[in-house]
This record gives structure tokens, sequence and C-alpha cells, in this order.
């Protein structure tokens, strides 16, 4: 498969990576963004439980102390215990008499730059270098007015900032890993369609015998090789019929045509008297009324299964009834009885098109049917199943029966043309049943022949 195909505009599998994949970037990058503000979340709750900590013991000590160096002594014992925050007193006048820090001044600083710049209890300072979480809470003082508990978030936010940084690459090799993932899976969950594609692609018209494995396609493609299959086998076997149809309809008329030729030719050869000249027509008649029956029977064949038939109810068995009583004196020079039944047996269906194929049936069992036999035609109204059989004087191999219903196919007792047979009767009752969403079938065993038509409930 070429590149440009494989991840064109009309790609499958570029349609179905680049959903998948936003999806599986969407989720991983969700997941980041939620780890990371967890991580925040979680320094800052232990931020403000150890400043609500140390406020609460710098307002007991406040209350306690008697003298200015006793509060201070208290308050440093308290930075003591944690060495990574700083307590500093305000009195009403905005004055500092009391801070933790000693340093170069830089908190100094950046606390006298902050105490008047917000409002919130909980507060967040910086100068560009030091982070700092600053609670501050009022007290009830003659003196002091205001405390305030500052923690250094240096370490915690430079550790946010690595772990972001490590978070994201992660999140993004993933979301990488996640897309090559996704392109991986459906490629190779497409390679057994391709490798089905190919296989399609050597079926022609003529190796239509080729077959998909069903066995080594996933499970989920197995349904569609058997349909294919039996899709591949109907178009083989309509193939076969079609060629064989060209070429029996063409031995049928090459027949005829040979024969007409044959009389003109003999008639011009010498002068002949009228009696003869019309002895010649008639017997040229006779082959072209052979032939427009023929002509006539394909076109109906092409009618029973291109065209729509109008349906309407049907009473069977009095078809059959008026079809025998029909033939009664072509069986009887024969020697065969018909027996039928005569209760009522209701279908749907077309009545011309139903009566010609019975009356084809009928006729067919008449000519194959042994001398002093009997034709029995029975009804099984449970099954919706109408049966034809009798005992025939020809015999009959499991090959011939499966034939009998294709066209111009004729047993050996059959290719007598003064039967007047073409080999289509049968093809037409077919294409009758089936254009009746019904089925015909024929069985033959010890000497007895039996049609079965099967219609819908």
């Amino acid at each position: 498969m070429k590149y440009d195909k494989l991840f064109g505009p009309k790609s499958l599998i570029l349609r179905l990576v680049i959903p998948v994949g936003l999806s599986a970037i969407l989720i991983l990058v969700g997941f980041g963004l939620y780890i990371e503000h967890t991580a925040k979340e979680h320094f800052m709750r232990m931020d403000i439980y150890e400043l609500d900590l140390v406020s609460r013991a710098a307002k007991e000590s406040l209350r306690r102390a008697r003298s200015e160096e006793l509060l201070q002594n208290a308050l440093d014992q308290i930075i003591l215990s944690h060495p990574n925050l700083f307590i500093y007193l305000e009195d009403k006048s905005g004055k500092i008499p009391y801070i933790s820090e000693r340093d170069d001044g830089d908190l100094l600083a950046l606390i006298v730059k902050n105490r008047f710049g917000q409002n919130e209890t909980l507060q967040t300072w910086n100068d560009g270098k030091n982070y700092y979480r600053v609670l501050m809470n009022p007290v009830e003082n003659a003196n002091i007015a205001k405390i305030a508990v500052g923690i250094d978030i240096n370490f915690h936010r430079s550790y946010i900032i690595h772990f972001r940084a490590t978070l994201r690459f992660v999140t993004t090799m993933a979301c990488l890993v996640a897309l090559a993932a996704c392109f991986l899976v459906i490629f190779f969950g497409f390679k057994p369609v391709k490798t089905i594609s190919r296989k399609i692609q050597n079926i022609t018209t003529e190796r239509l015998n080729i077959r998909l494995d069903e066995k080594s396609a996933p499970i989920e493609l197995r349904s569609l090789v058997l349909s294919f299959n039996k899709m591949i086998e109907h178009i083989e076997d309509v193939f076969e019929r079609q060629s064989n149809f060209s070429a029996d309809i063409a031995h049928e008329l090459r027949t005829p045509i040979s024969s007409l030729m044959t009389q003109i030719q003999i008639a011009l050869s010498l002068t002949r008297s009228a009696k003869e000249y019309q002895e010649i027509l008639y017997s040229s008649l006779e082959e072209l009324k052979r032939m427009s029956r023929m002509v006539n029977d394909m076109l109906f064949l092409a009618t029973c299964e291109t065209e729509a038939i109008v349906k309407e109810e049907v009473d069977l068995a009095d078809e059959v009834a008026n079809i025998t009583e029909y033939f009664s004196v072509l069986a009887e020079e024969s020697g065969v009885t018909i027996d039928a039944q005569s209760e009522a047996f209701k279908i749907i269906g077309n009545k011309e098109m139903i009566r010609r194929a019975i009356a084809n049936l009928i006729s067919n069992a008449i000519y194959y049917a042994q001398p002093n036999s009997v034709i029995s035609i029975t009804f099984l109204k449970d099954k919706k199943t109408m049966q034809i059989s009798n005992k025939t004087r020809t015999v009959l191999s499991k090959e011939n029966t499966d034939r009998l219903f294709d066209r111009f196919y004729r047993t050996g007792a059959a290719r007598d043309r003064k039967s007047g047979g073409s080999g289509i009767g049968l093809a037409i009752v077919k294409s009758i049943i089936k254009a009746h969403q019904a089925d015909i079938s024929a069985t033959y065993e010890d000497g007895v022949i039996t049609f079965t038509v099967k219609f819908l409930g």
C-alpha cells in the first residue's frame, strides 16, 4: 500500500487514528493536569495546616506573656520547632515590634511591601526570588493588632516546577506512545482486511473458483468472508449457467436453422411441383414454430426473473383440477391416470403463472410416466407444500435429477425432437416458483420421481 494512500484524506486508518489518538491525548493531558493540581493542593493544605498551628501557638503565647521579653522567648521557641516559618507582630500604629527572621533584611522589606497590599487572610508574597505563604490573623490585645505567620515555599515551589516539567515530559511521551500505539493497533487490525483485499483482487471471471479461507480470517471478519464466498459461489454458478445457456441456445437454434437452410437449398436445386414446394414450406413452418416457442419461452423466463408480478389469492387445488381435466385426453392416450386431491389449498400468487407452472409439471409427468401408472398430486397444508410424483420410464442418476431445472437440459429420452420439447419447461417452472419466493426440488428413488413445491407460509 502506498503511503500517500495510507495517510491520504480518504484513509480509513487516518480517520480512526486521529479521533482515537486525540481522545487518548486529551485523557493523558487531563490526567496530568489533575495530578499537578492535586500536588499543588496537597502542599497548600500542608502549609495552611502548619501556619494555622503556629498562628494559634503564637496567639496563646501573646495571651500568656507578661512581658515583651517573655513573649519574644516564647515565639523564638515556636520558631525553633518550625525553622522554615517566620512570625511577625504588628501593632495598631503599623509598626513591627517583633519579627522572627534575622537575615539580610530581604524578608523585612517584603513584609513592609506586602502587609498593606492585600486584604485576604491567606496571602502569597514574593520578591522574584523568594516565595512565602502568609497567614494574617487579627488579635485582641492592647498593643498588638495583627499576627502574621509565613512559611517559606521555595522548596515546594521548586518541587512543583520540577514535577510539572517531568509530568509534562512524561505526558508528552505517553501521548506520542499512545498515538503510535493507536496507529499500530489500527494498522495491524486492518492487516487482515488488506490480506483479504489482495486475495479478492486475484478473483476474475476466469478464476471464480477461488475462495477466501474462513478459518484464517479473524473472528470479526468470518461472517464477511462467509458471505463473500457465498456471493462468489452464486456468481460462479450464474457465469457457468450463462456459459452453458449460450452454448445450449446456440446448439438448439443451430439445428432448426441448418434444417431450414438444407430444405431451402434442396428446394432451389431443382424445379419442383407445387405440392412438393408446399410440403417443404409446411416442414419449414414446423421448424419456425419450434423456434418461435423457444423464443417465447426465453422471453417468459426473462420476464419471471426481472419483472415484479401481480399476486392474488389462488386456489391451487382448483387450478390443478382444471389443468388435469385439460390433460385428461393426453393422459388417457399415454395410458396414465392422474390422481389429484380436491380439497381447497389456497396460496398468494399470480394465477396465470401458477397455471403455467402446474401445466408444465403435469405435462412433463405425463410424457415421462410409465404406461398404466398413476400421477399422484397431493397437498400438505400444514407445510404449505404440493407434491407431484409418478413412476418414470427414464432411469435418472443424481446428476440428472440435480440438473432437471437447468435450461435446455434434457435426459436421453427427452432428446427426441419429435416430442417438441426444448428443455426449457422445468426451467420455466423453477423461475415461476422463485418469483413467488417459493422453492421447488426434485427427488428420484426406486423409479419414482417427486417434485416438491414449498410455498411461503
